[in-house]
């Protein structure tokens, strides 16, 4: 219709003038949907591995700021999980992108402890309805969460981060999932998934809760220690237990559900699901 200048024009039945006047029609266009003599690559770009990987290394520098070697993520100790301080009590909206931000940081996702000095800056603290404002419990003071979170770890304390509806919504960005687990926070409790976000953090090997009762998030305030119980029986369907330990001495228990099948729960046992296939691979 283009070559006509005719919106009527039929290439099936209509001819074209060409420049020595005679009338003619277009072909038919004819092609191959694939090459029959398949695709001419002189260097396709792969270089088949070593038949014998058991001497290969990796070599990155350990001084770069944008790769990083990943350590295996430490296996479930096999006991209940208590003394959890609350890194966060997110309020309202938490995605992917409050969890884990995107822009500058992306430079850092081949260098997960960079990338980690990210994790939840963007989420509202319901304490102080501030972003990347919360106390530290071993202090008193109030710091950026990613800081907060270092100083547990670094005192060997576990956390947990308690959320609202649909938690982790967005893209499934898995630095979402594995900047918590590399800084040690040991599980995640909200009103409702983002069912990706959820699957996620299950893969990283850690504990993806909700709330049996969603009024429940109302009683966790923010100097409780968490302790979750019922882990050596843990089995798809049921129920875990969470006791809020308050700061004035007292305490509650609260029941929290989870949606884990059999083989979910082995990724949690050990460690990550990484940690199961590399497993299988030695055996």
């Amino acid at each position: 219709m283009a070559i006509a200048g005719d919106l009527t024009f039929n290439p099936l039945t209509d001819y074209l003038i060409n420049e020595n006047g005679e009338k003619v029609m277009l072909e038919a266009p004819t092609g191959d949907e694939l090459p029959r003599n398949g695709f001419a690559v002189e260097d396709a770009g792969f270089q088949a591995p070593a038949e014998d990987g058991s001497g290969v290394q990796i070599a990155v520098s350990p001084t770069s700021d944008r790769l990083q070697l990943l350590a295996p993520f430490a296996a479930w100790e096999g006991v209940d999980l208590k003394g959890l301080k609350l890194l966060i009590k997110a309020k309202g909206k938490c995605t992917t992108d409050h969890i884990s931000m995107a822009g500058p940081w992306l430079k850092f996702r081949g260098h997960l402890d960079n990338i980690s000095n990210n994790m939840l800056i963007g989420a509202i603290n319901f304490a102080n309805d501030t972003a990347n404002t919360v106390k530290n419990q071993l202090t008193g003071a109030y710091d950026a969460v990613p800081a907060v979170q270092r100083a547990y770890k670094a005192a060997g304390i576990g956390s947990i981060v308690v959320g609202d509806e649909n938690y982790g919504e967005g893209s499934s960005r898995e630095h979402a999932a594995m900047e918590p687990r590399h800084l040690g926070v040991r599980a995640v409790l909200v009103k409702s998934f983002a069912r990706i976000h959820e699957t996620n953090l299950k893969k990283q090997g850690m504990l993806a809760l909700t709330f049996a009762n969603k009024e429940d998030y109302n009683k966790i305030l923010e100097d409780d220690v968490l302790d979750i119980t019922g882990l050596t029986t843990f089995a798809p369907g049921q129920p875990l237990t969470v006791v809020l330990n308050h700061a004035d001495g007292t305490s509650e228990e609260i029941s929290v559900n989870h949606t884990y099948n059999a083989q979910q729960i082995e990724w949690f046992k050990a460690g990550g699901a990484l940690n199961i296939i590399r497993a299988q691979v030695a055996q």
